[in-house]
């Protein structure tokens, strides 16, 4: 199979952003392995674009940063970090985007942007909206998502680290009634106490 069959079936399908290695095997009707060893080919030549094991971007129609986010560890929404730069919450513009996930927990680089995905409970995977063709959570619920993962979950921040954050966002800003609700269903009264986060 040439380099051109690989090309074309990307070209045939334009509406297809991304590819999985058993995508091309199942529409070129070839088994894994050669199919595999081509598409190295097809990465160390420059022509073909890896994500991550087994996944690759279509030259034809690439996602956006934000649609390749939701496509990598499905299904997520931006929040955090992320969510409050976007709604003007957060001063700071992340260098990561941060996601939360019902999957695992991880990272990926891709696209020259590192995603952060941390792993929420589905009963909490609440309070986010359809932008376009991303999720992005509601200002309140990237808060709530934020303090729950870095700082009363994974202790990846400690309470200073986690004020000083804090004080470079415009707090007044929030819905307190939505705040009040995701509050409660995510139980963090206490860490909102902890650290001073008006209610």
């Amino acid at each position: 199979m040439s380099t051109r069959d690989y090309l074309d079936l990307l070209s045939t399908w334009k509406q297809k952003e991304l590819f999985r290695t058993v995508d091309f095997a199942t529409l070129l009707s070839r088994n894994m392995s050669s199919v595999r060893v081509e598409l190295s080919r097809l990465v160390a030549r420059g022509m073909l674009n890896r994500v991550s094991k087994g996944l690759y971007l279509n030259p034809y129609n690439p996602p956006t940063q934000e649609e390749l986010a939701m496509l990598l560890k499905p299904p997520a929404y931006i929040s955090m970090e992320s969510a409050l730069a976007r709604h003007g919450i957060l001063s700071q513009s992340p260098f990561t985007m941060t996601l939360v996930t019902t999957g695992s927990t991880g990272t990926v680089d891709a696209m020259n942007t590192r995603f952060e995905y941390h792993h929420l409970q589905s009963a909490w995977f609440v309070g986010y909206r359809r932008r376009d063709t991303y999720d992005l959570a509601e200002p309140e619920k990237a808060l709530c998502d934020l303090v729950y993962l870095r700082y009363r979950w994974a202790r990846e921040l400690s309470e200073d680290r986690m004020r000083s954050l804090l004080d470079d966002m415009a707090l007044a800003e929030l819905h307190k009634v939505l705040l009040r609700r995701y509050v409660r269903l995510m139980r963090l009264e206490d860490s909102f106490r902890q650290l001073q986060i008006p209610l």
